[in-house]
């Protein structure tokens, strides 16, 4: 008896040491993928960029469970997971989404703390606690019907809601904003701003929300105007916030590197990737990154602009077709193991956004898929300074999953001309469209090339989101 309880607490270590293998491999992939993704999106937008290779990874994880052939085999190439069955890839992912969205505490371990502080205890805890929040669903159309075996995929390992709409109706557009708008906490409040083709079969979203307090605050009071030095050579007046305190830094061969953890927990984090001085802005290569996550511990004055990339639209068919991903755009797409119809990924795009201030960072993301944490007695003289006051990278990374949620990198701090804020917490008015004048833009910030927009949908002009019907 003794032997046989020694063999199974043998096999058991082992399957646990392949399970545990595989989930290094798969964190890799991604963590490599993430810069696959990033670059190639950086590479078509002139812009300033904040996006979530994350959301992409697992909206594109759903997708595989329908996918075969050469479609397949394209998608895991993208994504590196080439060599991994669609059941491991959703355990996978499942215990990811389950680790980054989970909380150590809940608000009542800090309310007596938060009470005798004479603070809000939600303020509080969300300074303690970051909120990631990731959220998946499949719409179809009413008369599609898709295989059991790839429903119950999305449904047991991406907890997928489900529901059926016409996407050629207000009704049912407006079912999938609200949808949006509620999992992003508003800040992308509306993907569709009008009614869809009736050839739309179904739409596939992911969206991430995070939102962190920085372990070393910035002090509102500190904060003044300083220099941005821009690619053309000239420079621009910005809101510089400073922090004095002991920071991870590193230096890769192109990159200066400063790591700002949020909360008190020391799991998500943000590094800020300067170029080394004299020189510009080269790619981000998970390389740089990797460097980065061995940095050393150093007392710095640390001096970055606070920032804010409205909400921004990228478009991923090209992204995905650069990384090899062809057949599931065109006739030759393979989607067999998600129905019995022929069909082909007509839509793939991502909409994301971020504010970085004294306080933390507030971001979200949403990816469509459409087919069709002392004294410290160190002189102030002993400080040095990093500044990040010229065009830069970041990326905001969870240190117990490995996981990169958002990749972005800052040009300018000045805002393209014509560009509006692309959210607003004003109320929506409902209008004919004749009945203002003004610039029209859509809410990806884009200006209209007519006066007057031609058909119905949601639009913003002077500060106000309108819906014209």
């Amino acid at each position: 008896m003794k032997k046989l309880i020694l063999i199974l607490a043998l096999m058991g270590t082992c399957v646990e040491g392949i399970a545990q293998d595989k989930s290094t491999l798969l964190t890799k992939s991604y963590q490599q993928s993430a810069f696959s993704l990033f670059n190639a999106v950086a590479k078509q937008e002139a812009d300033n960029i904040c996006f979530s290779p994350l959301s992409v990874q697992l909206a594109l994880s759903m997708v595989q469970n329908g996918a075969a052939g050469n479609t397949l085999d394209q998608l895991q190439t993208a994504l590196g997971t080439m060599g991994f069955t669609n059941e491991e890839i959703g355990s996978f992912n499942a215990q990811l989404t389950k680790k980054l969205c989970e909380r150590p505490f809940d608000i009542d371990f800090i309310a007596e703390e938060a009470e005798g502080r004479g603070i809000d205890p939600q303020e509080l805890y969300e300074a303690c606690f970051p909120c990631c929040e990731l959220a998946n669903s499949l719409w179809t159309r009413p008369d599609v019907q898709l295989y059991e075996t790839f429903l119950e995929a999305l449904r047991n390992d991406y907890d997928a809601g489900m529901d059926a709409v016409y996407f050629d109706t207000w009704e049912g557009i407006e079912k999938i904003n609200g949808w949006i708008n509620e999992h992003t906490h508003g800040l992308i409040p509306t993907v569709f701003n009008e009614p869809q083709s009736e050839d739309l079969a179904l739409v596939l979203i992911n969206t991430l929300y995070f939102k962190g307090g920085w372990r070393v605050q910035f002090s509102q009071e500190n904060t003044s105007q300083g220099q941005f030095q821009l690619d053309d050579g000239t420079s621009t007046k910005v809101d510089m916030m400073f922090a004095r305190d002991r920071f991870d830094c590193a230096i890769t061969p192109t990159f200066q590197t400063i790591t700002l953890y949020y909360g008190s927990e020391y799991d998500f984090s943000m590094t800020v990737f300067v170029p080394l001085e004299g020189t510009a802005l080269p790619p981000l290569t998970f390389d740089d990154w990797s460097a980065a996550q061995r940095p050393k511990y150093m007392h710095i004055n640390l001096y970055m602009p606070r920032f804010q990339i409205a909400q921004r639209r990228y478009e991923l068919i090209d992204v995905l077709k650069s990384l090899g991903v062809k057949d599931a755009f065109s006739v030759n797409a393979n989607f067999t193991r998600m129905c019995n119809t022929k069909r082909a990924i007509d839509q793939i795009y991502q909409l994301s956004r971020i504010t970085v201030d004294e306080k933390g960072t507030e971001a979200a993301a949403a990816t469509i898929i459409q087919e069709a944490d002392g004294m410290d007695f160190t002189r102030p003289e002993d400080y040095q300074d990093f500044k990040v006051d010229r065009p830069f990278y970041f990326t905001i990374q969870s240190r117990k999953t490995g996981a990169i949620l958002f990749a972005g990198r800052v040009k300018h701090l000045d805002g393209p001309k014509g560009q509006v804020d692309a959210i607003t917490s004003l109320p929506t008015e409902t209008v004919n469209s004749k009945s203002i004048n003004g610039q029209w833009y859509d809410l990806s910030g884009r200006r209209l090339n007519t006066l007057q927009p031609t058909h119905r949908g949601v639009y913003n002009i002077d500060g106000k989101k309108v819906v014209v019907r």
